[in-house]
């Protein structure tokens, strides 16, 4: 407490306002995590879906056949999920060449915000304020020097003629790029889900088995 009151009042205000950067990046972090951890989940299941009848009509007859059918399965049903996201990366990707060896403009920056003047960036940038983190304000706290204020901004949105090959390029290879990662990640969780089902499907275990219950003179066939 004595602590608290030594500071002034701009340390104070430092403090709390690490504080609450802090309190705000974990919950940003949790969010994406349970959102991860949904989709895994959910894309996990399917590997159940599609292996459901063969396990239950024992056409797989171990683990080893259980993994090769669905890992089969599983590269076929990426394949299916993949093609349209990586179908829109291959089409930005075509189009911005396309673009630049039409005009000769090779050296075109798909992020450049300022151009020639502040007023004729090329780049997708210019919908966005770009702020000057270089030049921000800072302070000692503590013997540690922080940013202490918001910085000065470079440039604020505007739309520029020039970029219009960039508003094109970015918005689709940013939504293939992610919806692809997405595809993959489910691959993955699909491949973990259909390992352990593997071993838990043809598991063999002893916890429920009571032997008087099963006499020598009476032994059960065995299974196959």
């Amino acid at each position: 407490m004595l602590f608290l009151i030594k500071l002034s009042e701009n340390e104070k205000r430092l403090i709390i306002a690490l504080l609450i950067a802090v309190i705000l990046v974990f919950v940003l972090i949790g969010f994406l995590g349970l959102l991860v951890k949904k989709i895994m989940i959910s894309q996990a299941h399917r590997a159940d879906t599609f292996m459901y009848d063969l396990v239950v009509t024992k056409t797989v007859k171990n683990p080893r056949h259980f993994r090769r059918v669905g890992n089969k399965k599983n590269h076929r049903l990426l394949f299916k999920q993949s093609w349209l996201p990586f179908l829109f990366l291959i089409a930005s990707v075509t189009f911005l060449l396309t673009y630049m060896g039409i005009t000769g403009h090779w050296d075109l920056n798909v992020f450049d915000y300022y151009g020639t003047d502040g007023t004729n960036g090329e780049g997708f940038t210019t919908l966005f304020f770009v702020f000057d983190f270089a030049n921000a304000p800072r302070t000692e706290f503590f013997g540690i020097t922080i940013v202490s204020g918001w910085p000065p901004v470079l440039s604020s949105p505007y739309l520029s003629v020039n970029a219009w090959p960039s508003y094109v390029f970015v918005p689709l290879f940013l939504t293939g790029g992610v919806w692809y990662l997405v595809c993959v990640q489910a691959f993955i969780a699909r491949s973990v889900r259909i390992m352990f089902q593997s071993k838990k499907v043809f598991e063999k275990r002893l916890d429920n088995y009571d032997a008087t219950k099963n006499p020598l003179d009476n032994p059960l066939p065995p299974t196959q």
